[in-house]
């Protein structure tokens, strides 16, 4: 776990794992998005982002809902 933050488009993710984007590459040179979505199930992640050639598994913070008192 990395414990840090990206945020892209004025969206917070929490970074949950990083991997190089060659780990996913079938034979033929193509991403294996079936794959790469079972690791992201597996991390509870719901949102991929690719950064100089890694793969960040990140789960979007929400934001925070404020009760009047």
């Amino acid at each position: 776990m990395y414990n840090k933050i990206i945020i892209r488009d004025n969206i917070p993710y929490d970074i949950l794992s990083r991997v190089h984007k060659s780990k996913f590459l079938n034979s033929n040179g193509n991403l294996n998005k079936q794959v790469l979505g079972l690791y992201v199930k597996e991390f509870k992640g719901d949102k991929v982002l690719e950064v100089k050639g890694y793969l960040l598994i990140c789960k979007t913070i929400e934001e925070a809902v404020y009760d009047k008192m």
